[in-house]
């Protein structure tokens, strides 16, 4: 398995419709991890970042939620209208500093 340089995780999970904390499949994660997949990919980025599904990343207060490694951040209250730039920023290598709701820890 080649090992790439930044991993995308996209939170998909979904809770009942009823349920207080939301999900970020309800918040449309599914269509925006289709969407970021296909963006790398025309971007010629899919060999060096890899967007992937994750299940609950415990960060439904943030909406539609996606955790950067290596960086150690999450975007929140992301979009379709958002994965254009994540995609150009991953490519980059840096970080849409807008959609940060989680910054890095120190390393200890």
């Amino acid at each position: 398995m080649p090992h790439r340089e930044r991993y995308l995780f996209v939170c998909i999970n979904r809770r009942d419709a009823d349920n207080p904390k939301g999900s970020c499949a309800a918040k449309g994660s599914e269509e925006i991890a289709k969407e970021l997949k296909d963006a790398l990919v025309k971007r010629g980025a899919h060999k060096r970042i890899r967007a992937c599904t994750s299940s609950c990343l415990d960060l439904c207060e943030s909406g539609a939620s996606i955790v950067v490694e290596p960086d150690h951040v999450v975007y929140g209250n992301v979009t379709l209208a958002d994965v254009g730039e994540i995609a150009d920023a991953a490519a980059a290598g840096t970080l849409v500093e807008r959609l940060i709701v989680q910054p890095a820890r120190p390393a200890k």
